[in-house]
């Protein structure tokens, strides 16, 4: 890459939606530093984030004895799994305020839940949740079974730690009014496979690898250009299916090309540094290109650089 001194961000963004409220706001900080500063303010912001998802599942509820429809397959409940996804967020948030604490609790539950004493912290500790997202739910008998994840902080004397990413599922029983948090969450499996090895693709020679790497980097650069002409030539007389950067993003360098070959075709992914619309800060994405061999040797079938075709 021609651009090695510009900032680089490799990671895919923010990995949960974030949900909260200031309901029960932190507590003061002894340390004014910026970086505590910014984590207060990002409370209040989530707050105003989940007001109307907390809107809808206030008032009395019915009693958790109260049959919900059977169980089958579906779509996802998106009402249980936001209701399901705020009710854990003030589940694990422990201040001091227990009062208070139920009383959020409450308003999620339906009749007769009591969920005093689920959580329990060291004195002079509190727990916030700064992400948290549903991942999923299954159906089971009365209702569903929702598996939340969230980000745990703790705070002692003005001090944030973190603690942990965590998996619970939270138990929800639907009803005519609506769907309401029927007991306990329970902790299970972070459905999280970082670490693990993926089949390796079969490798590609060296004599088709080299060529199939050059003329996805001809693509590639024939793509970002906006010629037409050049790629209908490296389709073999065909213009290839492809998807352009979004709009308003734009390549500074189009760097080197990794070639795979599965079930005999040639994929090679190329690394693109690009900019956004606005902003100084550049980013390195792979591109992929679809390769095939003919009667007239490789061409390219498709372009995937991530915006609409």
């Amino acid at each position: 890459m021609r651009d090695p001194a510009s900032p680089v961000a490799t990671g895919a963004g923010v990995l949960f939606p974030e949900l909260a409220d200031a309901t029960e706001p932190a507590p003061p900080l002894r340390t004014r530093g910026s970086r505590v500063l910014r984590m207060v303010a990002r409370v209040v912001l989530w707050g105003l984030i989940a007001a109307g998802a907390v809107a809808a599942a206030r008032g009395p509820l019915p009693p958790a004895d109260r049959p919900g429809p059977a169980p089958g397959a579906g779509p996802p409940d998106r009402p249980g799994e936001a209701v399901a996804t705020v009710f854990l967020r003030d589940y694990l948030t422990v201040g001091d305020d227990p009062a208070a604490r139920h009383r959020r609790l409450s308003r999620f539950t339906v009749a007769g839940a009591d969920l005093r004493g689920s959580v329990s912290v060291p004195p002079g500790v509190d727990q916030y949740v700064d992400h948290v997202v549903a991942a999923g739910s299954r159906s089971v008998a009365g209702g569903i079974e929702v598996t939340v994840l969230a980000h745990v902080l703790q705070v002692r004397s003005g001090a944030y730690r973190d603690g942990g990413t965590l998996a619970f599922v939270v138990p929800v029983v639907v009803l005519p009014r609506g769907v309401a948090v029927r007991g306990r969450p329970r902790p299970t499996t972070l459905p999280i496979a970082s670490g693990a090895a993926l089949p390796h693709p079969r490798p590609t020679p060296t004599a088709r690898s080299r060529p199939a790497g050059r003329l996805a980097r001809q693509a590639v650069n024939a793509l970002v250009a906006g010629d037409g002409t050049r790629l209908a030539l490296l389709g073999g007389g065909r213009h290839p299916s492809a998807r352009p950067l979004p709009a308003g993003w734009h390549a500074i360098d189009v760097g080197d090309a990794e070639v795979t070959e599965t079930s005999g075709a040639l994929v090679a992914q190329v690394a693109v540094r690009v900019r956004p619309p606005s902003g100084q800060v550049s980013y390195v994405i792979p591109v992929r290109v679809d390769l095939a061999t003919g009667h007239s040797g490789l061409t390219v079938r498709r372009i995937e650089a991530g915006g609409s075709s």
